[in-house]
């Protein structure tokens, strides 16, 4: 039985998360405010100058119009990468099926965009909480989608139980990477491509986080051109 002390610490715990959590979705909010002002500026100028302006002003406004794109997205995906850091966990029985599903929703404007075909084998229950491990496939599925190369990407999800947990696999047919760089590429804002690509370079680094935060952990295997294939362990419900 919890002493009064520990109960009182629990809700210690939970008001600073909580407070953590306000306190980063203002700060997206109101670090969003500034660029809307950018991005309204650039577009405006570009609708009263855009017919005469030269090639040097007419790559300063793509360059606006990038930098706001980019750092638009740094804000999003900071924001979900605290905020899932933050949460705390309702992990409970779900069927990966229908989290996979879930994520292919989501990201259902990317997939059609590069042609992406997505398999998989029958999927089992877990003990997970349901969103964040939708937020795994999606990281998983859109950097399939980001690092493709010629043909069309081919993703396939594989399951394979031992004991008393499942090996969770994503392959796909893309560029690949070199194998010193399979455990670079989980560190938050590492992107071996530089700005060749777009994104933040979170998307890997908070799936390594859910994966941990469910008592599992996650590898990547690859070679350049080769495609790569990430790994992943969750526990079998009970």
């Amino acid at each position: 039985m919890k002493n009064q002390g520990e109960d009182g610490a629990g809700h210690g715990v939970i008001r600073n998360r909580e407070a953590a959590r306000d306190f980063i979705a203002i700060a997206a909010h109101d670090l969003r405010e500034p660029l809307r002002a950018i991005n309204a500026s650039s577009g405006l100028l570009a609708e009263l100058y855009g017919h005469t302006a030269d090639e040097s002003t007419g790559r300063c406004l793509q360059y606006l119009r990038d930098g706001v794109d980019r750092m638009e997205s740094l804000i999003n995906d900071v924001a979900e990468y605290c905020e899932e850091e933050l949460r705390e966990l309702d992990p409970q029985e779900v069927e990966l099926e229908t989290v996979l599903r879930d994520a292919q929703g989501r990201l259902s404007g990317e997939l059609k965009r590069t042609g992406a075909t997505v398999t998989h084998d029958p999927l089992p229950s877990v003990r997970g909480d349901f969103a964040a491990l939708s937020a795994v496939f999606r990281s998983l599925l859109g950097n399939a989608c980001k690092f493709r190369g010629i043909t069309a990407p081919r993703i396939h999800i594989g399951a394979e139980r031992r004991g008393s947990e499942w090996v969770l696999s994503v392959r796909d047919n893309g560029l690949g990477f070199k194998p010193v760089y399979a455990e670079q590429i989980f560190r938050p804002f590492e992107r071996l491509t530089g700005r060749q690509y777009p994104g933040s370079g979170l998307g890997l680094a908070l799936a390594s986080t859910i994966v941990e935060r469910h008592g599992g952990h996650i590898w990547a295997e690859s070679e350049p051109d080769a495609g790569s294939t990430f790994w992943f362990i969750l526990p079998v419900a009970e």
